[in-house]
């Protein structure tokens, strides 16, 4: 996948569009996934994604693993769950706003 984005590849550290990633949540995630590690919706809960996303897979970056769960996300389907989500947020969103996203997810530790 190519796609050039501000903070590909560099840091794990959350950007200044936190704000901004957290709206995006409420309107294009929220209806599935919950922030809360004892509500499951209809996929996983997303509460502490940052930190199993260091390790998940071995050796790729927390930046890069949110962004390729995100835009493909039949690449890594959680055991227990339907491959039910959506494979058009690299259409739906601008490069700026899947930045802004992934920071915010960044913060869900």
């Amino acid at each position: 996948m190519a796609l050039a984005l501000s903070g590909c590849g560099q840091s794990d550290n959350p950007g200044p569009d936190v704000e901004t990633g957290r709206r995006l949540f409420g309107e294009h995630c929220a209806s599935c996934h919950s922030l809360s590690t004892e509500t499951v919706i209809v996929g996983p809960s997303l509460s502490g994604v940052a930190s199993r996303a260091e390790d998940n897979p071995p050796g790729m970056e927390a930046v890069a693993y949110l962004r390729r769960s995100i835009v493909t996300p039949q690449a890594d389907i959680v055991e227990g769950f339907p491959d039910l989500m959506p494979v058009d947020f690299e259409r739906k969103l601008t490069p700026e706003q899947l930045q802004a996203l992934i920071d915010f997810l960044l913060t869900q530790r």
